[in-house]
C-alpha cells in the first residue's frame, strides 16, 4: 500500500472518531443541561428545597441542626436546677426555733417562730417569747407590726431582712434585677460559732459568686425609704448549692449604702441542714450574723411549701 494511501485511510479514521467524540460531547451536554433544569424546578418549589437541603446535609455528615453550640446555664440557673426551684412554688411556711446571741456571743433567749412568705415580696412573721406573741410583717411595699402605727426607720428595715433570711430570694429576684457572676472564692475555715467556735475544714470550700441587685420596698419614682443592696451569694462550685450569702448594711438606715462617708456593716447568712420539700433543696439551718458576730440562728422544725395562704395574712392585724 503505497503512503499516500495510508493517510488517507487515516484522516478518514480521525474524522470518525472526531464525529462521535463531538456527537458524545454535544449528547452530554444536553444531558446536563436537563439535569439542571430539572434541579432548577425542584429547587424554586418547597417540597424540592427541602429535599435538597437534606441531601446536602446528609453528604455533609450532619443536619444543620447539629452545627449551632448551645448555650450554656449561667451559675443562677445550674443553681436553679440543683434546688428543684420553679415558677409553680408560690409560698412557704417556716416553723422553728430562733436562738439570739449578744455581743459577747452568749445566749440572749429565744423564741418560736412562724415565717410566712408569698414570693417574692410579702411576708408576716409570728414570734412567741413565754407567753407574748409579737407579730410583722411586710405587704410588698410597706413593713408594719401589730400594734404600731409608725415604724421607726430602723424597725421597718429589720421587718423587711427577713425576706431575704433564706436563699430562694436568689430565685425569686433574679427576673427583675441586675444579675453578675463575680469569679470564685476559696474558704478553708469555718467563722467561730457561739455553740461550737472556729472549725478548720477538713476540704477546702472552693465556691462561684453570684452577685444580684435586691430591692426591697423601693418603688421607682424613690417617694418611700426602702433598701437596695448587693447581694452575693456563694454556691458550691461541685454541686450548685447556696453555701450563704452575704451583703453591706448601712448602720443608718436611712442611708444609702453608696453614700460616701456611710458606715456600713457586713451581714452574712450561712445555709445547712438541707432538706428536700416538695420536691425543693432547703436548708433546715440559718445562721446571720452581722458586724462580723453571730445574730441569730434559726433552727427549722417544719417547712411547707405552697399553702393555702390569704393576700389578707400579708396586711397588718
Amino acid at each position: 500500500m503505497s503512503k499516500k494511501r495510508i493517510y488517507k485511510e487515516a484522516e478518514k479514521s480521525n474524522a470518525v472518531t472526531t464525529t462521535k467524540r463531538f456527537g458524545q460531547r454535544r449528547w452530554l451536554q444536553a444531558a446536563v443541561v436537563a439535569v439542571l433544569a430539572l434541579l432548577a424546578v425542584v429547587a424554586f418549589s418547597k417540597p424540592g428545597r427541602i429535599t435538597l437541603s437534606q441531601a446536602y446535609n446528609k453528604l455533609l455528615g450532619q443536619g444543620q441542626r447539629n452545627t449551632a453550640t448551645p448555650t450554656p446555664l449561667d451559675l443562677e440557673q445550674q443553681a436553679r436546677g440543683r434546688h428543684g426551684w420553679n415558677a409553680g412554688l408560690t409560698n412557704s411556711v417556716v416553723t422553728g426555733t430562733v436562738t439570739f446571741y449578744n455581743r459577747n456571743g452568749q445566749s440572749a433567749g429565744q423564741a418560736v417562730a412562724v415565717i410566712y412568705r408569698l414570693y417574692p415580696d410579702r411576708l408576716r412573721v409570728e414570734m412567741t417569747r413565754g407567753v407574748s406573741t409579737e407579730i410583722f410583717g411586710f405587704t410588698g411595699e410597706n413593713a408594719w407590726r401589730t400594734g404600731t402605727s409608725n415604724l421607726s426607720a430602723k424597725a421597718a428595715r429589720d421587718i423587711r431582712a427577713w425576706l431575704r433570711l433564706c436563699p430562694e430570694r436568689l430565685f425569686t429576684s433574679r427576673a427583675t434585677t441586675n444579675y453578675r457572676e463575680s469569679g470564685r472564692r476559696v474558704e478553708r475555715f469555718r467563722a467561730a460559732r457561739p455553740w461550737q467556735g472556729q472549725q478548720q475544714l477538713s476540704q477546702p470550700l472552693a465556691l462561684e459568686q453570684v452577685e444580684i441587685l435586691d430591692d426591697l420596698g423601693l418603688p421607682p419614682d424613690g417617694s418611700r425609704v426602702g433598701d437596695r443592696r448587693r447581694i452575693t451569694y456563694y454556691l458550691n462550685r461541685s454541686n450548685y448549692t447556696i453555701e450563704s450569702a452575704r451583703w453591706l448594711e448601712p448602720d443608718e438606715p436611712t442611708r444609702r449604702v453608696d453614700d460616701n462617708d456611710v458606715a456600713l456593716s457586713d451581714v452574712r447568712l450561712d445555709f445547712n441542714d438541707w432538706r428536700t420539700v416538695g420536691g425543693v433543696l432547703l436548708p433546715y439551718e440559718v445562721v446571720k450574723w452581722s458586724g462580723g458576730r453571730v445574730e441569730f440562728r434559726l433552727q427549722i422544725t417544719q417547712l411547707l411549701v405552697n399553702q393555702s395562704l390569704p393576700i389578707s395574712l400579708f396586711q397588718q392585724s
